[in-house]
């Protein structure tokens, strides 16, 4: 019997179905063509991607943070076929535990996460697009990276991108768990300091990027930040 795959996402760029591949639960992803962009320039843009997806999922791995495994990669097909993780979005899992009164397991969970970015940085990775939604908790508690869609990988140590990275998880934070906005966001840099060495230039320049004009009149607003 032919195994099926099940959308489960439909996104900008691609979709996303969960199925079996050999015997094991796994997510096929597959980039569409655009069709305002000219075929050859599609196939090659969407190809690209995919390999690029696939070879950071595989740095991510070598420099321990866990990730789902790349199990197929199907150029032609511009599909990804990695590991299924069983598990609830990060995000999900700390609503819960804020209404149960468990922040420490929380900042637990949240110190991981600056761990793990800090790891990613320090071999260069960008993931993108580095929030509590892009963080699975299995039920077993441990803590996984999905989704390199929109990553790169920098050979130049530039601390300006991986400053916007951290100001996206910022952002995050305030906008989904705003109640403990402060407390999570110290946890999450602890964790980052403690993996990457120039984690105190990196985290200068998300203050620089915050004080920028696009982001004066966001200081008046009930939103805070702080780098204490």
């Amino acid at each position: 019997m032919r195994e099926e795959w099940i959308l489960i996402s439909r996104g900008a760029e691609a979709e996303v179905y969960k199925g079996v591949f050999y015997g094991h639960p796994a997510v096929r992803k597959l980039r569409f063509p655009k069709e305002y962009r000219h075929p050859l320039l599609d196939i090659k843009i969407r190809r690209g991607r995919t390999r690029r997806e696939a070879r950071l999922l595989s740095m991510a791995k070598a420099a321990r943070v866990p990730v789902p495994y790349v199990l197929y990669v199907d150029e032609d097909a511009c599909a990804l076929i990695i590991e299924y993780i069983e598990g609830e979005l990060l995000r999900r899992a700390i609503l819960k535990l804020e209404v149960e009164h468990r922040q420490e397991q929380a900042l637990k969970y949240i110190r991981l996460a600056g761990a793990y970015l800090g790891r990613l940085h320090d071999v260069g990775v960008i993931h993108g697009d580095f929030t509590t939604s892009n963080l699975i908790l299995t039920p077993s508690g441990r803590l996984f990276v999905i989704d390199f869609g929109l990553g790169y990988y920098t050979g130049s140590k530039d601390p300006e991108d991986y400053a916007v990275e951290l100001r996206v998880f910022s952002r995050g934070l305030e906008i989904y768990h705003f109640n403990y906005y402060q407390e999570y966001w110290s946890e999450f840099l602890s964790g980052y300091e403690s993996e990457y060495g120039n984690a105190d230039v990196v985290i200068k320049r998300v203050k620089e990027i915050f004080m920028r004009g696009r982001y004066v009149a966001e200081r008046r607003t009930k939103w805070r930040f702080t780098l204490e």
